[in-house]
């Protein structure tokens, strides 16, 4: 069997995706994994074939990415069309500041049918010649879906969190009359009907949301869906590095991780963020690792008690510390889970971390953190009771069997193959 990924270019969305690309591969699939040229590298380091996706007119740098938000005034029209709730707004924010912009990157809305469109062309390209049975796709990127539609490939979106994509489209349903009315377009299928109609391909729910959906997300932090779901417990994958001897050794001390993940590494800089939390470690009797690169460093005084690494992977850190601070991102928050490491998840970094800091309030594995709400002494202590307090290493424990309990990537593999060789789902959510 012949499988494509398609995985939007930031290394915490593909490394979602590789261990069930590595054990597809390992039980003698073809993979192949589409992105945008600047991932290849990323992609090759993992052992997978990248297919560097080009188009005429250039794929759009991800540098440019503030070009394709969406504007206050176009945010608050659909937070009032939608009549967003109190209770709503993390999800509300998530849509509006972080998924229409990836979306609108790769499917623009103002072109032309025979203007070339980056993101799209060169996928329906490579499909159409490597002929995929499956099409596995990041739902940042639904052109994916247009591509197996145009090759004939069953196809399926890949989610690596909570399906805030499931949450907006409910609400376009919910709300039609108001934005007919209002004149707002749906702001889902908008972007992709540009692109499906360059293929005359219909532009339909099923490009939104897969024939079925590959979920990796612990049960009590999805939200709520109606889409074919088929669970998948999410292993942690890092990039490799060299594993410094220090580590090994036994810390004299309690040993903390401090982490605000990849995509925080590469797009800005949480100085303020950064500089909280170095406080809240200063003068404490633990030894500090934080994986901090120079520039989020920049102004920012290091405690004698923390030990700067720009980067170590946390499946290689977290076995040695007993408890991690981190932004709430899903990557991190699952190697804490696999590591059994109490959590402290700093909540302002964005609307994500909310739910992963409630799901480790609900299993007593940890406590939210929040630099501008809370104070130093605060946040001081809750990292010590958190580092005293056993229940929250056996909450730890509870939590990591919610995890275990689910499918692993391996276990997976059979039912894809299965409803590969069964065919398609009919077209449509069910």
């Amino acid at each position: 069997m012949r499988v494509l990924f398609t995985v939007w270019p930031a290394p915490a969305h593909l490394n979602t995706m590789v261990p069930l690309a590595l054990a597809l591969q390992a039980k003698g699939h073809e993979v192949r994994v589409a992105s945008h040229p600047d991932l290849a590298g990323a992609v090759t380091a993992t052992g997978l074939t990248a297919v560097a996706l080009e188009a005429a007119g250039g794929m759009p740098a991800l540098s440019t990415g503030g070009d394709y938000v969406p504007g206050e005034a176009e945010r608050e029209q659909l937070a009032a069309v939608w009549d967003v709730s109190p209770d709503e707004r993390r999800q509300w924010t998530m849509v509006t500041t972080y998924l229409l912009t990836t979306l609108r990157m790769f499917h623009p809305v103002r072109l032309a049918p025979d203007d070339p469109h980056p993101g799209v062309d060169g996928l329906v390209d490579f499909a159409r010649a490597w002929r995929p049975h499956l099409v596995l796709w990041d739902p940042c990127w639904p052109a994916a879906a247009v591509a197996a539609r145009c090759s004939g490939a069953a196809q399926a979106r890949l989610l690596w969190g909570p399906d805030y994509w499931q949450w907006a489209r409910d609400k376009c349903e919910r709300h039609a009359a108001g934005m007919a009315a209002a004149g707002v377009a749906d702001p889902l299928l908008e972007p992709l009907r540009t692109a499906a109609h360059r293929y005359d391909v219909e532009a339909d729910d099923e490009l939104l949301f897969g024939q079925w959906t590959i979920d990796p997300t612990l049960e009590d932090v999805r939200l709520a869906a109606t889409t074919r779901t088929l669970p998948m417990r999410r292993l942690p994958h890092t990039a490799p590095a060299v594993v410094p001897d220090w580590l090994l050794r036994p810390a004299p001390r309690p040993r903390v991780a401090l982490s605000l993940g990849m995509s925080g590494r590469d797009f800005w800089s949480n100085d303020a963020l950064v500089g909280a939390l170095l406080e809240t470690v200063a003068g404490l009797d633990v030894e500090v690792v934080a994986t901090l690169n120079e520039r989020q460093l920049t102004g920012v005084k290091v405690p004698d008690n923390v030990r700067v690494i720009s980067y170590l992977p946390l499946n290689e850190l977290l076995p040695h510390c007993s408890a991690i601070i981190h932004h709430g991102g899903g990557g991190t928050f699952t190697a804490a889970v696999a590591h059994r490491v109490p959590q402290l998840i700093e909540v302002d970094d964005g609307p994500e971390a909310e739910f992963y800091a409630a799901c480790a309030v609900r299993h007593g594995a940890g406590l939210p953190l929040s630099h501008t709400k809370d104070s130093v002494p605060e946040m001081r202590e809750r990292l010590l009771s958190v580092l005293n307090d056993p229940s929250f290493r056996r909450g730890a424990h509870s939590l990591y069997a919610d995890w275990a309990a689910m499918p692993s990537p391996r276990d997976v593999v059979p039912a894809l193959e299965r409803l590969v060789e069964l065919g398609a789902p009919s077209a449509g959510r069910p």
